[in-house]
């Protein structure tokens, strides 16, 4: 019982931020559409448009999971080899999954930073 409130509390939170962020988005459009605001306010500058988002977002994906990956991978070999006790393996596992998974954040944002950078020397 508990999981499905804690699903349906999930989706709820997910849905009432996106309902959130469109309903707030649209009302702050058609107001500075009512005051004779230019509609090109809405139009991102196309020299400052990634090429290809869709990229950036499997590559950020890719590395955190392969960060959480390693994480789990590297706390099993710590409680084999240190041979932790049963309840002393939680926190090892959640705090290596958390460490190598913001590895993983980090160098994704650095190699988008860098591949950002060689785009616009491109041009």
């Amino acid at each position: 019982m508990e999981a499905v409130l804690i699903i349906l509390t999930l989706c709820a939170t997910v849905f009432g931020c996106i309902y959130y962020t469109l309903f707030t988005r649209n009302k702050e459009r058609m107001a500075l559409i009512a005051a004779g605001a230019d509609a090109s306010l809405f139009q991102a500058d196309p020299n400052k448009r990634r090429r290809h988002p869709a990229y950036s977002i499997v590559l950020v994906l890719g590395l955190m999971l392969t960060g959480v990956g390693l994480g789990i991978l590297t706390a099993l070999i710590i409680s084999t080899v240190a041979e932790v006790k049963i309840y002393e393996e939680g926190p090892l596992y959640m705090s290596t999954i958390f460490l190598f998974g913001g590895l993983g954040l980090v160098t994704s944002f650095l190699s988008l930073r860098k591949l950002d950078k060689a785009d616009s020397l491109k041009k």
